[in-house]
């Protein structure tokens, strides 16, 4: 047993050395751009490891700050929420209730327009304005027309 396995430790010894003689070989006949580009692609592997570790860790930061200000703002909004609600409580009930709608009619005509929709006599009016809409309507066509033919002839 003890012979076996000296020949075999040998043999592995020589192996190696004789491997370590063709690589040291092989790396000496490698050309000069084959090694820089060899070079090359480590940094760039290296270099792209580097850049999303660096990125993951960015966009973990950011994370985190971004939930702690929503967090913060939800609690802000919960602030100004309770101080709204208790100034509406607190608040006196206005005297003047004002109309958010902008007054076109005069209160006269559109009390008259109020009595002629419950009374039902609200389609002669209502013709009348649509005859007089489209008779304005079809003057301006004939005035854009008289002038469109003025602008295209020739002087």
């Amino acid at each position: 047993m003890g012979n076996s396995t000296a020949a075999t430790l040998t043999d592995i010894e020589e192996t190696r050395h004789r491997l370590e003689r063709d690589m040291a070989e092989l790396a000496g006949r490698l050309p000069a751009p084959a090694i820089w580009a060899k070079r090359l692609a480590g940094v760039a592997v290296g270099g792209g490891i580097g850049g999303s570790l660096f990125w993951f860790v960015v966009h973990r930061i950011r994370n985190r700050s971004k939930r702690a200000n929503k967090e913060t703002r939800r609690e802000a909004g919960k602030a100004a929420m309770k101080k709204a609600k208790r100034a509406l409580k607190e608040a006196p009930l206005p005297t003047v209730v004002q109309s958010p709608v902008v007054q076109v009619l005069p209160p006269a005509w559109s009390e008259r327009l109020g009595e002629l929709v419950e009374t039902g006599q609200w389609k002669g009016p209502a013709l009348a304005i649509g005859a007089v809409w489209l008779l304005l309507r079809w003057a301006e066509l004939r005035r854009l027309k008289r002038l469109t033919k003025a602008i295209l002839m020739p002087r």
